[in-house]
């Protein structure tokens, strides 16, 4: 059922509920619902209804048959009608009239019902029952209302007798013999036709002069003798002069108007009827008057159907001559035919000519044209006007109708507008008169001033018009609102600014002097096709320090149909300060602008243009500033910040100075400016009172001298700035930033994105990161650069990081258009990278244009797509070779000509070597045996998708990203690994691809909208939930503790803390709902191929209870190594693009075929980096005194906080080592970093690593295709040193340990570059890298404690004999020789081991080989291990064989045999065996070793000096010589060495060998 007919079922219902019980009042309940609106209806509550209509009913049973009754209920509370109840007669026109009379009185109707109920005497009676709104002269509608209903009944009930005495009138006129009686007769017999709405008659006689009612005549409304039509003057009167004339002249009939406006059926003026009556003699004696209203059939009949007026007509169209099909013919008619009715009835032939030929010479020529026509009676004067249709409008009707009332010194009574077809409109003007004389202006003076009143705006233009031809278009564009308040001068200004604009979408600014009580400054907004809304205006006005005291909205059409609208506001300043329009308006303008360009942001720093000599661009400058401060953790709000350099505006200006001066490249005086500028700060200063004012204040100054570059000052070939403004930092100087300080950093910032790149070296290198974290994305930055640094530490440069926001994005905008932003916005950002960078030409370092270097040289920028594809790379490559950028497309990494992280999975595997060392270690090898995984991340992703498919034993149980959960409780390992390669190859895929089919029991994927999951018993085991259902919250948290063997992190988050911090400390606030801290993970490992999904105390708590982690740095690593292999290939290949060798397709092929070499050294550094923490955390307490002088050392140089890096405390160590506890994995990995990247800079800053003998490390870099192809661009390469400094850092401390260097310089005294001399000696020498090589490929072949082991004897002879180098050889002279000989040395002694040897030492490399072997070592490689501490003393043998001028089988021989006098092998096995934790007593056994090592020697030169020819005969002289002495000696070391060996004992031994040596 329609929702507004509700109620009349309801009411209808109740009407004949109550038939039975008051059958009378049911019927007139019914009849009067049945007579309401259904709308009306609807608005009703039923029962307040019925009780408001059986209150009419009384008034219907109160009604006694006579006339009209009029009832009212006043409103009873506020909101309720004013109900009336008009009782009568049914009649015609009751309804219309008394409606009428309603709105007359200030009614307004609510609800209206008209029942007409039968009487027993078959009487109708109406019932008008009307609801209004209230009113506030009640007695004067009441008798508005029975005035009204009296005239009704009279003219009803008199209407026949009026239509008779019409009859006998129309009789009597007919046998007149008059010639003009015909088309009279003819017209009133169509009066009676229903043509007529008779309201009155009255019958008159002549008296003298004058017409006087016959008494009795009147009839309808009219008899009343009291109520009279015509007016003379102010009086109503019964006759005027105007009847006379017409009773004298021979017109038998006056159609004319009343001067009262009709009660009845229409509330307007009567139309008069003037009938003459004759004597027999056919003299006029009298006049029949009647009064009513055409019917509306009348109005509709034709003109020429029409008795008089067809007359009229044809008249007129013989007068004129014209042929009636002819075009003037068919004009004239047609201004005939469109002639107001009513006035056709009164004008004359003559005039009527006269206007309709005038109207007809319209149509052709549309003007102004002004007919009036005088009332025959002077009471009133009709006039026509016609105007162009476009310069009508309500406000021209309004002048031209004042003019008229002006000009005939009357009033309008009435205006009737008409809009025929075609370019004319037309107002019949009634202009109603009260005295005198009607004046008679002329036509012309009547038209000539129509026509200035509707001259539109654009005549005046055009006349004022410089040149009319060029604003043409805009002749009538102006609407009358703008016509109004403005002139044509004004316009012409507005023209020209809209023309400026064109079709550009742009806005134009005028910021003008206004002259009015409202505002002293006015400022428009111009804009093409949609209007500017105020909400978009009115705070980027405020923002520049200004109020809106009031606004206008123009609309301005020209004929191109384009809509362009101009908002006309009017400003006072907020301060009420003086705003000098001449010195700061077109600042504020260009401000503006700048602002609605999207060129400048919008807050209150954009005040200082408005109050000081500052533009937008410097306050720009400051905003870039502030939000920088706010980056680097300023505690105060950018809206505050913005208050104080408004509040300060001369130390505004002396900050934006002191910029200028340093930066500028076109000053001069820099040094005196920069002086002055300082100089106006600090008087700023000084006269400030809060010290918060004085704090910001200050660290604007401090940015200021940190700053070393800024592109600010760079202009395009159009002059215009930069998209984005770039400053670079001298981090160092930068007061307040938190640990780790970069080396520089570039902050960048623009309306449209904003951005900062961190370096820790001027080679460096990182990534760059699509931030969402606009508020802290250089604390984000810091974090990953972090991270990058300790990954950096395996290739050349130290570690970068960048990140960009783009700030434009908004929520729900198309995934195209998003990723389309984020593009433009690394464009930008790249590019003010670059602006600001040096470049190299021909090897010569070149500054970029307009940039003032307060630093050095700076040409090395290099990056990479942080999160993205190679198309990131290759935008930001095309980028720098469309600059001309020395790198080329070496500028960023990962491009589609390079190495592609994810075509590669080079991330991820690196990360997989070492998860697989946990499990080796775990002595699980997850490449044959089944394992668990739970996961972060999705097979779309480059390292969770391709980390899951790297083993085919991978049973993955739950993973989750942003948008889904995925949980398979019991996978099959192929069934599962099949469909992740399926999703993985997808262009884009998420969970909700996966195929739930092949799910196992239990399992699904949910999205993470849910409100709950459903919890099958399978899942309820496997999260160790016991609900049976969970939020997706919940869940997830679950995932991350579920009891798994790996925990891989492949997506973006942090999930993991420590219990001792909080998600606030963690920052990243999208996840805190689900993490968890790292007691709770019950996974055995965690991969972290993504960046911080762990926090560092996370790692460490998780590891102290025994879970296997590094850190994310270490683990995701060969990503970076990727990258920079390529950019360092890419530099080494540059030469030969350049001189032709290579075309760049040929360098692009060239570069895919080393792609499996270049993955290979990458995954190399990471099993090499994951061994190295394993080596140290096994070493665990033996090594802990050497981790904290590492630390210690370097914290007291300045590279190492402690507490940024989360390294434990010396009470926290002091704790721990009486645990058993050394330092943990996520901390080794720390200290592994440092110790490379420390190292690395050391050998730089040195010449050791000059040695000729060390270029050969350059080709342990690179892939060997490239060095076996194109040898000297690896030898020529750019950066050698630094190639050459990366590969021993990482050789030396994977191998050594992160306190290798530290150690060796503390117990020698030797430079880090000597140290790693001496390791490249020990390496080569002794063949290491072959035998480590051997030991490697022992995995998952051997316990992973077995194959640690055989690494460490390893290491512990690079140690041992690296010391030894540095103590007893010159490895500064070169290592050629060096090398050589010991090498060879090395040879011959594992050459005689089974012939020379002792038995004693025979027997115990025996011993130690077979039980390698009985580990599961191969038989060669144990005896190789077994013989290292033996081979150890190969430099010893050697160094006494030249001493002594033998072979070194001769000295081998010698040495042995003192060995075996003193039994020395148990006592040096059992020193090397001691575990010292005080770093003292270890530098003692140190010196003890030594010492008894150079005894050993001296003894070994006293035997081959002695007698004899053989050395076994120099043995026996030897001893037969020292009886005594090596007896007592040897008995004395015995004793020494008997039981538990401590460092003094041995220091004795040492001693009294060595004074045995000097005997």
């Amino acid at each position: 059922m329609n929702v507004v007919q509700a109620n009349r079922p309801v009411l209808l219902e109740r009407a004949a509920a109550l038939a039975s019980e008051d059958a009378a009042f049911a019927q007139f309940f019914r009849a009067a619902v049945l007579a309401t609106d259904s709308e009306d209806l609807s608005r009703q509550v039923p029962a307040r209804f019925e009780a408001i209509l059986r209150q009419s009913y009384g008034h219907l049973q109160d009604y006694d048959g006579a006339g009209s009754r009029i009832s009212l209920t006043p409103p009873a509370q506020a909101g309720d009608p004013l109900v009336l109840d008009i009782v009568s007669p049914d009649m015609p026109f009751i309804v219309d009239s008394a409606l009428a009379a309603l709105r007359a009185a200030g009614g307004t109707v609510r609800l209206f019902a008209h029942p007409v109920l039968r009487q027993a005497n078959g009487q109708a009676l109406s019932v008008l029952h009307i609801h209004s709104d209230p009113v506030s002269d009640v007695p004067a509608l009441v008798a508005e209302i029975e005035t009204t209903m009296g005239e009704v009944a009279k003219a009803v009930q008199d209407w026949q007798p009026m239509l008779e005495r019409l009859r006998r009138k129309i009789e009597a006129l007919g046998k007149l013999k008059t010639g003009q009686i015909d088309e009279s007769l003819r017209f009133l017999d169509w009066l009676a036709e229903h043509n007529f709405t008779f309201l009155g008659m009255r019958e008159y006689r002549i008296a003298g002069d004058v017409l006087v009612p016959v008494a009795g005549s009147g009839l309808g409304i009219l008899t009343d003798p009291d109520v009279k039509v015509l007016r003379s003057g102010p009086t109503f009167v019964e006759s005027t002069p105007q009847h006379a004339a017409f009773i004298a002249s021979g017109e038998p009939l006056l159609v004319t108007k009343a001067n009262v406006r009709a009660r009845v059926h229409r509330r307007q003026h009567m139309d008069y009827v003037g009938i003459k009556i004759y004597d027999s003699a056919e003299m006029a004696v009298g006049e029949l008057r009647i009064v009513g209203l055409f019917t509306a059939q009348a109005l509709a009949t034709p003109h020429t159907d029409v008795p008089i007026i067809r007359r009229k007509i044809a008249e007129v169209m013989r007068k004129s001559g014209v042929d009636p099909i002819g075009h003037d013919g068919r004009a004239l008619l047609s201004a005939l035919d469109s002639y107001p009715r009513d006035e056709l009835f009164q004008i004359g032939v003559e005039q009527l000519f006269e206007f309709a030929t005038a109207i007809a010479g319209l149509y052709d020529r549309p003007r102004v044209r002004v007919l009036p026509r005088i009332d025959r009676f002077d009471n009133f004067v009709s006039v026509l006007v016609y105007v162009p249709r476009d310069r009508y409008d309500g406000a021209a009707r309004e002048r031209i109708t004042a003019y008229l009332a002006d000009v005939y010194d009357g009033r309008v009574s009435a205006f009737y507008p008409h809009f025929p077809e075609g370019e004319l409109v037309r107002v019949h003007a009634i202009i109603g008169r009260v005295a005198g004389k009607t004046p008679q202006p002329s036509r012309g003076e009547l038209e000539a001033r129509v026509d200035a009143l509707t001259s539109n705006f654009g005549d005046l233009l055009m006349a004022t018009a410089a040149d009319p031809a060029a604003i043409s278009d805009y002749r009538m564009a102006f609407s009358a609102a703008y016509q109004s308040r403005n002139t044509a001068e004004t316009a012409h200004d507005d023209i020209a600014v809209l023309r400026a604009l064109g079709d550009s979408g742009r806005v134009a600014i005028r910021l003008r002097d206004r002259v009015g009580g409202d505002g002293a400054l006015g400022l428009k907004f111009y804009h093409r096709e949609h209007a500017i809304p105020l909400s978009d205006r009115v705070p980027m006005i405020e923002a520049f320090g200004f109020r809106v005291i009031d606004e206008r909205t123009y609309t301005i059409n020209p004929r191109d149909g384009v809509t362009r609208y101009l908002h006309d506001m009017v400003l006072a300043t907020a301060d009420g300060s003086f705003f000098d329009l001449s010195v700061n308006g077109r600042a504020v303008e260009e401000g503006l602008l700048a602002v609605w360009d999207g060129l400048a942001e919008s807050d209150q720093l954009n005040t200082l243009v408005s109050r000081t000599a500052l533009g937008w661009t410097d306050t720009a400058l400051l905003r870039a500033l502030s939000r920088y401060l706010r980056q680097i953790g300023i505690s105060y709000s950018q809206r505050y910040i913005a208050q104080v350099l408004v509040n300060q505006p001369i130390a505004a200006e002396g900050l934006v100075a002191l910029f200028n001066a340093l930066h500028d490249p076109a000053e001069q005086d820099r040094a005196v400016k920069a002086d002055a500028a300082r100089a106006q700060i600090g008087a700023a200063l000084e006269a400030m009172t809060s010290l918060d004012e004085d704090t910001i204040v200050r660290r604007f100054l401090n940015l200021m001298e940190a700053a070393v570059r800024t592109n600010a000052f760079q202009r395009d070939g159009a002059g215009q700035r930069r998209p984005a403004l770039a400053i670079k930092f001298d981090s160092g100087k930068v007061d307040g930033m938190v640990a780790p300080r970069p080396f520089r950093e570039i902050s960048v910032y623009s309306p449209r994105v904003e951005g900062i790149h961190m370096r820790f070296g001027a080679i460096a290198r990182g990534g760059l990161r699509w931030s969402d974290r606009p508020e802290d994305f250089r604390t984000e930055v810091l974090g990953l650069v972090k991270a990058q640094q300790v990954k950096n530490a395996v290739i050349v440069p130290v570690g970068a990081k960048g990140g960009f926001v783009p700030k434009r994005l908004v929520a729900g905008m198309p995934r195209e258009a998003f990723q389309a932003e984020g593009v433009a916005s690394y464009k930008i950002f790249i590019g003010a990278l670059l602006d600001i960078t040096d470049n190299l030409v021909a090897g010569a370092v070149t500054p970029p244009q307009d940039v003032v270097r307060r630093d050095g040289d700076d040409p090395y920028l290099v990056v990479a797509a942080d999160k993205g594809t190679a198309t990131f790379s290759d935008t930001a490559n095309g980028i720098a070779i469309e600059r001309n950028y020395w790198l080329g497309d070496a500028f960023a990494s990962g491009g589609s000509a390079g190495y592609d992280h994810k075509k590669m999975g080079i991330t991820a595997r690196g990360g997989w070597e070492a998860v697989k060392r946990h499990f080796r270690e775990m002595d699980r090898d997850i490449q044959t045996e089944p394992f668990t995984v739970a996961g972060v991340g999705d097979m779309s992703g480059d390292v969770f998708g391709n980390g899951m498919l790297l083993s085919p034993q991978t049973r993955l149980v739950a993973a989750f990203d942003h948008r889904d959960i995925f949980i398979d409780p019991t996978p099959d390992a192929a069934t599962s690994l099949a469909e992740r390669q399926r999703l993985f190859a997808l262009p884009r895929s998420s969970w909700q691809d996966y195929d739930t089919a092949l799910i196992s029991r239990g399992g699904g994927v949910f999205s993470r909208s849910l409100k709950a999951i459903p919890l099958s018993p399978e899942m309820q085991t496997l999260l160790g939930l016991t609900a049976k259902t969970a939020t997706p919250a919940e869940v997830m948290t679950a995932i991350l503790g579920a009891d798994v063997d790996l925990l891989w992190f492949g997506g973006i988050g942090t999930y993991i803390r420590s219990g001792l911090e909080s998600n606030a400390e963690v920052g990243d606030r999208a996840n805190d709902g689900i993490r968890i801290t790292g007691s709770q993970v019950r996974a055995k490992v965690i991969g972290e191929g993504a960046n911080l999904g762990v926090t560092q105390r996370g790692r460490v708590e998780y590891a102290l209870k025994g879970g296997r982690i590094n850190t994310d740095a270490i683990d995701n690593s060969a990503g970076v190594n990727s990258s920079d292999l390529e950019v360092n290939i890419k530099i080494a290949v540059a030469p030969l693009l350049a001189d032709g060798t290579l075309d760049i397709a040929a360098r692009n092929a060239f570069l895919v075929t080393m792609t499996d070499e270049v993955a290979a050294l990458c995954l190399r550094n990471n099993y090499l980096q994951s061994l190295a923490i394993s080596l140290a955390e096994r070493a665990g307490l033996g090594e802990l005194p050497d981790h904290r002088e590492l630390i210690e050392s370097l914290q007291a140089r300045g590279l190492l906080d402690r507490a940024v890096e989360f390294l434990p405390s010396e009470t926290v160590l002091d704790a721990r080592a009486a645990t058993g506890k050394g330092l943990v994995r996520p901390e080794l990995a720390v200290i592994l970093a440092y110790a490379k990247l420390v190292l690395y800079a050391d050998l730089l800053d040195g010449h050791d690593m000059d040695d000729a003998y060390l270029a050969g490390e350059l080709y342990r870099y690179f892939p060997d295709s490239l060095h076996q192809t194109y040898p000297q661009a690896v030898a020529q390469h750019r950066l050698k040193r630094e190639v050459i400094a990366t590969v021993l850092a990482n050789a030396i401390i994977n191998r050594g340990g992160p306190a290798f260097v530290s150690e060796l310089t503390a117990a020698t005294s030797a430079s880090p570059g000597e140290v790693a001399l001496a390791y490249a000696a020990t390496r080569d020498a002794y063949g290491l890298t072959a035998l480590n090589a051997a030991i490697d490929s022992l995995d998952t072949m051997v316990d992973g404690d077995v194959q640690l082991g055989l690494y460490a004897e390893v290491m512990a002879l690079l140690r041992q004999e690296s010391l030894w180098f540095l103590r007893n050889a010159e490895v500064t002279q070169g290592l050629d020789g060096l090398v050589a000989r010991h090498g060879a040395g090395v040879a011959a002694l594992r050459q005689m081991i089974a012939s020379t040897l002792p038995a004693s030492l025979a027997e115990g490399v025996a011993a130690m080989a077979q039980s390698l072997v009985d580990k599961g070592v191969p038989e060669a490689l144990a005896e190789r291990i077994a013989e290292l501490p033996v081979l150890g003393y190969a430099s010893d043998i050697v160094l006494v064989s030249e001493r002594a001028g033998v072979p070194v089988a001769d000295g081998a021989e010698a040495f042995f045999g003192v060995f075996e006098t003193f039994r020395l092998w148990p006592v040096i096995a059992q020193s090397r065996a001691l575990l010292l934790h005080d770093r003292f007593d270890r530098m003692a056994l140190d010196r003890a070793l030594a010492n008894l090592m150079r005894a050993q020697r001296d003894l070994t030169a006293d035997v081959l000096r002695a007698e004899g020819e053989m050395v076994t005969g120099k043995l026996v002289d030897w001893k037969q010589r020292n009886a005594a002495g090596i007896a007592r000696t040897s008995a004395a070391v015995a004793e020494l060495t008997q039981g538990a060996l401590t460092v003094s004992r041995l220091t004795v031994a040492a001693g009294l060998m060595a004074d045995l040596a000097q005997e």
